[in-house]
């Protein structure tokens, strides 16, 4: 057995990915690649990869990790697990300190859709720079740049 480092499940050996919260179990290389063309010209996907992986890259200096999202995920405060969600602790990061709420914001995953909702958090949301609105669904694209109160953490999808 193998015990998931966020959220201390005990998962089967083998698996990639932990079967309680999503969290990458195993060091995944991270590749990037220049694309050809003006960065005007460049679009970025708005569709997760197959797996459903989502990678997080929180603050500027901290290494970026992995989840894979099955139905929902509360960013936040807190580590705990429901029968509806499935709760990304942001302590670590410095979440205190940024002003990010214990039920901050959530991650939606509607097909190959990531969509995000501030969850009427103290010090809000930000996609891009953009407040979002408390209860409003946002889809999410490729290196979008969230704000947690203070707290920056950039999207990418895993294709």
């Amino acid at each position: 057995m193998q015990t998931c480092p966020h959220c201390g499940w005990e998962n089967f050996e083998g698996i990639i990915y932990c079967d309680r919260c999503g969290v990458a179990l195993v060091r995944l290389p991270l590749a990037t690649r220049m694309l050809a063309g003006s960065p005007e010209m460049q679009v970025r996907a708005d569709t997760l990869g197959p797996d459903g992986v989502v990678i997080l890259q929180v603050g500027e200096t901290d290494p970026p990790f992995m989840i894979q999202i099955r139905g929902e995920i509360v960013l936040g405060r807190i580590s705990q697990a429901s029968e509806q969600a499935t709760y990304l602790n942001l302590t670590p990061f410095g979440a205190d300190e940024a002003g990010v709420s214990r039920r901050h914001a959530r991650l939606l995953r509607d097909g190959r859709a990531v969509y995000l909702m501030d969850l009427d958090s103290t010090n809000g949301t930000r996609v891009n720079g953009e407040p979002l609105a408390a209860g409003v669904e946002k889809r999410l694209r490729d290196g979008d740049e969230l704000l947690l109160g203070r707290l920056k953490v950039f999207v990418y999808f895993k294709q």
